[in-house]
């Protein structure tokens, strides 16, 4: 390896470091969490959500045409990880789960 990829790593390295100490540091002790903050952390994970399906969907339109393709098996793993998600409440099973319809359809329907 030369020089240069070294220094990336530990660039990387630092920065993967101070990102997960300096919540800790900041909210560590007497001082409480800003109201803003608990309110992102509670609507962050469905808006995220919602940008990958909208997101997900779009990218399907552009390859297909008159609904063949991808499109079908998109709302199909769409609706599949809005309803994990909605009674569930956990992201990462719902996106898993998603994915792996997705994955599972896009095998056998196109």
């Amino acid at each position: 390896m030369t020089l240069h990829q070294y220094a990336m790593i530990a660039v990387m390295f630092a920065v993967v470091v101070l990102l997960r100490t300096v919540p800790f540091l900041l909210f560590s002790g007497k001082r409480k969490v800003p109201a803003w903050l608990l309110y992102l952390g509670n609507v962050l994970t469905a808006a995220v959500i919602a940008m990958l399906v909208v997101y997900s969907l779009y990218s399907n339109l552009e390859y297909t045409t008159l609904g063949a393709g991808r499109l079908i098996p998109g709302l199909l793993a769409s609706a599949v990880t809005v309803i994990l998600h909605w009674f569930i409440k956990n992201p990462l099973v719902s996106i898993i789960s998603g994915t792996a319809v997705f994955m599972f359809l896009i095998q056998f329907m196109a």
